[in-house]
C-alpha cells in the first residue's frame, strides 16, 4: 500500500484556520493570501483549495473559530465565577476586552466582516456567536435572581450591555493615539461604569 503523502497526513482544514489567525495578527489586516497559508502549514496550494475553494471560505471558517475562542475564554470565566453572576458580568466583559485587544484583526473580521464574504454582519446570526450572547444573557438572568435589574426586560438589557462593551472596545481600537495599556484602561473604565449602574439597581 502506498504511503499517504505528507499533505494528506496533515489536518489541513484545522491548521489552515489556526495559521490564518496567526497571519492576521502578524499582518494586522485581512489580506492573507492562500499561498501564504499553504506555505505556513506545509502543504501545496491545491491541497488547501480542496478544503477552502477561495479565501472567502477560509475567512468564514476563521470568523467562526474566532467566536469559538471568545466563547471558550468567557466560559472559563463563567465557571470560575459560578455563584457570582455579577462578578461574571464584570470579569467576562474584561475577558471580552482582552480578546479584542490581543486579536484586533480577528475581532474586526468577527464583527465587521467585509461585504465580499457574503455573510451577515449580525454577530449572533451563527451558532458560534449565539453561544457568546447566551452566556451574557445567563449572567444577566442569574444576576436578576439575586436582586439586580428588578423587572428589567433582559433581552433588551442584554443588547444594551453588549452594545456598551462592544462600543467601548471598537472606539479604543480605532484610536491609534492610545497605546495598548491606555486602550485597556479606557475600555475597563467603561465596563466599571456600567457595572456601577447595574449595582445601583439592586434591591
Amino acid at each position: 500500500m502506498a504511503r499517504p503523502r505528507k499533505e494528506q497526513e496533515l489536518d489541513i482544514a484545522r491548521r489552515a484556520v489556526d495559521e490564518t489567525i496567526r497571519l492576521l495578527a502578524e499582518r494586522g489586516d485581512l489580506d492573507v493570501p492562500l499561498t501564504a497559508v499553504a506555505y505556513a502549514i506545509g502543504c501545496t496550494a491545491p491541497a488547501l483549495y480542496g478544503h477552502f475553494h477561495d479565501k472567502s471560505a477560509l475567512l468564514c471558517a476563521v470568523r467562526n473559530e474566532g467566536f469559538n475562542r471568545l466563547y471558550r475564554e468567557k466560559l472559563a470565566v463563567f465557571e470560575q465565577r459560578r455563584g457570582d453572576p455579577f462578578g461574571y458580568l464584570r470579569d467576562g466583559s474584561y475577558a471580552y476586552v482582552r480578546f479584542a485587544l490581543e486579536n484586533p484583526a480577528l475581532y474586526r473580521l468577527m464583527f465587521t466582516p467585509p461585504p465580499k464574504l457574503g455573510i451577515s454582519h449580525d454577530p449572533w446570526s451563527g451558532e458560534a456567536g449565539r453561544q457568546v450572547l447566551d452566556l451574557l444573557l445567563t449572567g444577566l438572568r442569574c444576576s436578576q435572581s439575586k436582586g439586580f435589574l428588578p423587572g428589567m426586560d433582559l433581552s433588551r438589557y442584554g443588547f444594551m450591555f453588549w452594545s456598551t462593551v462592544h462600543g467601548a472596545v471598537s472606539l479604543t481600537l480605532q484610536n491609534r493615539d492610545l497605546d495598548q495599556s491606555a486602550k485597556w484602561d479606557t475600555a475597563r473604565e467603561a465596563i466599571d461604569t456600567l457595572m456601577e449602574m447595574i449595582a445601583a439597581t439592586r434591591r
